[in-house]
């Protein structure tokens, strides 16, 4: 008999893109992305149990990446007041690929499909909004600008419209703006 071959996690995330790319996250199936992986259905039930572990496993996935991106601007703006939304500002300063919009559209349809989806999701803005509200002097005006973000990224990402980066620029300047007069949460008395 065989060895099992380990599964390498991004060969399976980057099979379970493929699936969904080539057959929709209806088509998405354990056994479609074993195939695509070179695996055995039974590796990738025991790694990742069902469907819906495996579309988890890739919101996840992509969060990380996502967040490997976040962390640089953020260590970026580390000693400035409100570090974690200026780097959420510059992280929009750059429009998202057609890859992009391909990857928020299938997290999308996974989170309409699978709760736990959704609750990672959920979890990720609530650390967002949590992170900026606690670095702020007027945390309500920085979650508002969050709001507008958000806002750019939902008709960005769902492909429903694209700003043109002076457009795109002109608009996060001003939330730089915004954000520039806030001094920043108070510092701890000793």
């Amino acid at each position: 008999m065989g060895r099992k071959r380990t599964i390498d996690r991004d060969e399976l995330m980057q099979a379970v893109e493929a699936v969904a790319r080539r057959d929709g996250i209806g088509g998405l199936s354990i056994d479609a992305v074993a195939k695509e992986a070179g695996v055995s259905k039974s590796s990738v039930v025991y790694d990742c149990e069902s469907k819906a572990g495996l579309l988890a496993a890739f919101t996840r996935h992509q969060l990380c990446q996502h967040r490997a991106k976040f962390d640089a601007a953020h260590a970026r703006q580390q000693g400035k007041p409100n570090a974690w939304l200026r780097a959420v500002i510059e992280e929009f300063r750059t429009a998202p690929t057609d890859e992009d919009i391909a990857m928020a559209l299938l997290i999308s349809v996974g989170m309409g499909a699978n709760a736990e989806c959704r609750d990672i999701m959920r979890e990720q803005l609530r650390r967002d909004a949590d992170n900026i509200a606690a670095e702020a002097d007027e945390p309500d005006r920085m979650l508002r600008t969050l709001l507008t973000l958000h806002g750019i990224a939902f008709l960005e990402f769902f492909d429903l419209h694209r700003f043109d980066d002076v457009t795109r620029n002109k608009i996060l300047d001003d939330l730089m703006a915004i954000v520039d007069t806030d001094k920043g949460a108070p510092k701890p008395e000793d």
